[in-house]
């Protein structure tokens, strides 16, 4: 099957005017296939996608949000009464919570109150900070899609053209690069909004997981500055 779906590539691009598979990759001969246009919108598509799911995927982690040895190393010098070492470890932690407890510890000289209104609307923050980084991954999953659609309408617009031109029946080659242009650009929109989107859903449900674990230590922490 692999086989037949390369000579098939093969043929269509050598009827499509292009130079031989063997000379180039099929990656090259896609962005080929795709135009001037289209070629360079999906290649800019497809590294902010990569790019995005790295960054999202270490973004959204446990050791990223709620860390569980700042956690443990936190607690541990608030039973000591060792406040200013508390702060410490959590100002120099990178995560959500080691933030949101520096913030709140800081605050606690102007009352629980202060504190806790700090904390809420640090962890507001850097909630809406991961969402919307997230959402772009989202936008890339439903634009992908659009934008190989509307390659899809300029492929056929230009097919009819070349039929509308000859004012009978053309050759196939004459069509070629109409079709192709339809049916390539589809394709890789398709290919680019899948995996999107399941790493978009998968994110997202993460994000909702660790932000209801980092509203429990946060809540946590609040109780203790209380007792304190």
């Amino acid at each position: 099957m692999g086989y037949n779906y390369t000579m098939n590539l093969l043929i269509f691009a050598q009827v499509a005017g292009a130079e031989p598979a063997r000379e180039m990759s099929l990656l090259m001969w896609y962005i080929g296939a795709c135009g001037p246009f289209f070629g360079p919108v999906f290649l800019l598509i497809s590294i902010v996608f990569v790019t995005l799911s790295i960054m999202n995927w270490l973004a959204i982690s446990k050791n990223a949000i709620v860390p569980p040895e700042m956690i443990e190393q936190f607690q541990a010098q608030l039973d000591a009464k060792e406040h200013q070492e508390a702060y410490d470890i959590a100002k120099d932690s990178d995560s959500s919570l080691g933030k949101i407890l520096a913030v709140g510890l800081v605050k606690m000289s102007d009352g629980v109150a202060a504190a806790e209104q700090a904390m809420s609307d640090t962890a507001e923050a850097e909630v809406m900070s991961l969402e919307h980084r997230l959402s772009i991954l989202g936008m890339i999953a439903s634009v992908s899609p659009m934008v190989g659609l509307l390659g899809t309408v300029f492929g056929m617009i230009d097919a009819f053209a070349v039929i509308a031109r000859t004012g009978g029946a053309p050759q196939a080659s004459a069509l070629a690069d109409g079709i192709s242009l339809a049916l390539v650009t589809t394709q890789i929109g398709l290919l680019i909004a899948i995996p999107a989107l399941v790493i978009f859903e998968v994110l997202k449900n993460r994000l909702a997981r660790l932000v209801h674990e980092l509203d429990t230590h946060v809540e946590n922490a609040l109780n203790r500055f209380k007792q304190t």
